[in-house]
């Protein structure tokens, strides 16, 4: 009935309370789904267990799911299912011996939801979108909501994802001390804030999006993380609001990743509100997607695309976040540098990646791990010299407050 070859399970960690996902084969047999567990001790058998808010993902479905354990018996027939639609050397490999095998009852009529899409692979033009929404932010707001439950999987499972996020964190720690108070624009659900927080004394943590202000404080309360990070729903717009949460501490810092201020429409009042926030002297690092992407034109290039060789050419850019199509504004390096003007002195600037391929084509440049470590060697040499350092997919700004 479902010829998908593996599904996700979202199950909620037993004690942090945060969402849980792996991805599984599964046959579906009377009504229900089976899976196949190599250890009972594993996270997501234990919490699909002992928790009651389990999820099983096909696409754009999800059902709610009661599970149990099956006996050996019925584990038998399970696994000559398992042969039939994976093969015999699939199941031989690596489910043989497999000492679990959970059943999981599907509780009602399945929920249709967006499917969670490459950024690049949009449906919807601009001009669609725009007929239908009159509230920019709130559009934003309500993509990232639905991307939330899912994105710490989709981000840590793309290498250039992690890869990007690594290389940011470094850039900003250059510039902090234990004492600092920075300030997150676009924080996500936290993930590099939290990495942060071990090197400074706080962050104020922002984003636009409700559901993932509320990860963020589950993730802060199973952490014992509530005297570093201090989460609030702002816009980037608005960011002098921050204020109010700094108890009288200077904010030293402030910085925003993967493209947060693609999604914010009034960079002007944002410098102006940044102004406001930062001490003199302070800095603050951001990444931005660029308006023309060098790895971009060459990978479609290559592969003979050349329709799609300059997507990001008109403005704004279409891109899908949690299966969701908003708009994005995408620049230059130097057009986004001029928003900044007198206030701030561009320090540094850096490609990133400059000449690796943009996340969505991460799952393409992983298949070419023999020569990724010589293309990571010259991205180190090259990324930071121009005009490499103004093509990547992404541009890394240093600026601090003059």
């Amino acid at each position: 009935m479902f010829a998908e070859d593996t599904a996700k399970l979202i199950t909620e960690g037993r004690v942090t309370g945060l969402p849980h996902i792996v991805r599984l084969r599964f046959v579906y047999l009377r009504d229900s789904f089976y899976v196949l567990g190599g250890a009972s001790n594993s996270d997501w058998v234990k919490n699909v267990l002992q928790t009651r808010r389990s999820k099983f993902r096909l696409e754009e479905y999800v059902w709610n799911v009661s599970a149990s354990l099956l006996t050996s018996y019925e584990t038998a027939e399970v696994i000559t299912a398992f042969s039939k639609k994976y093969g015999a050397r699939v199941v031989r490999d690596w489910y043989q011996d497999a000492p679990i095998c959970v059943q999981l009852v599907p509780k009602g009529i399945p929920i249709k939801r967006a499917s969670i899409r490459g950024e690049a692979e949009t449906s919807t033009s601009f001009a669609v979108w725009l007929s239908k929404r009159s509230d920019y932010y709130g559009g934003v707001a309500s993509a990232f909501d639905s991307a939330a439950e899912e994105y710490d999987f989709t981000i840590s499972n793309n290498y250039i994802n992690t890869w990007i996020r690594e290389k940011s964190i470094n850039e900003l720690l250059q510039l902090v001390g234990r004492d600092d108070t920075l300030v997150e624009i676009g924080c996500g659900t936290g993930a590099e804030a939290i990495i942060i927080s071990k090197r400074v004394g706080r962050i104020v943590a922002t984003d636009i999006s409700p559901k993932m202000i509320d990860l963020l404080k589950v993730k802060i309360r199973a952490k014992g993380l509530s005297g570093k990070i201090f989460p609030a729903l702002v816009r980037a717009a608005e960011i002098s609001k921050v204020t109010k949460l700094t108890e009288g501490k200077r904010v030293t810092a402030a910085y925003s990743f993967n493209g947060a201020l693609n999604c914010e429409p009034n960079l002007s009042r944002f410098v102006d509100e940044l102004d406001s926030t930062l001490q003199e002297g302070g800095h603050f690092v951001c990444t931005i997607r660029n308006s023309l992407c060098l790895a971009e034109v060459l990978s479609h290039a290559a592969v003979f695309q050349f329709d799609r060789m300059t997507p990001r050419k008109k403005q704004p850019v279409m891109v899908s976040v949690g299966g969701i199509d908003i708009p994005s504004f995408y620049y230059s390096p130097g057009t986004f540098a001029k928003y900044f003007g007198e206030k701030f002195k561009l320090r540094k600037l850096i490609g990133l990646p400059a000449i690796l391929p943009p996340a969505y084509l991460s799952d393409y440049y992983v298949k070419f791990k023999r020569i990724s470590p010589i293309l990571e060697r010259t991205e180190s040499l090259v990324s930071r010299r121009f005009p490499f350092n103004r093509l990547g997919d992404q541009t890394l700004f240093v600026f601090q407050k003059v």
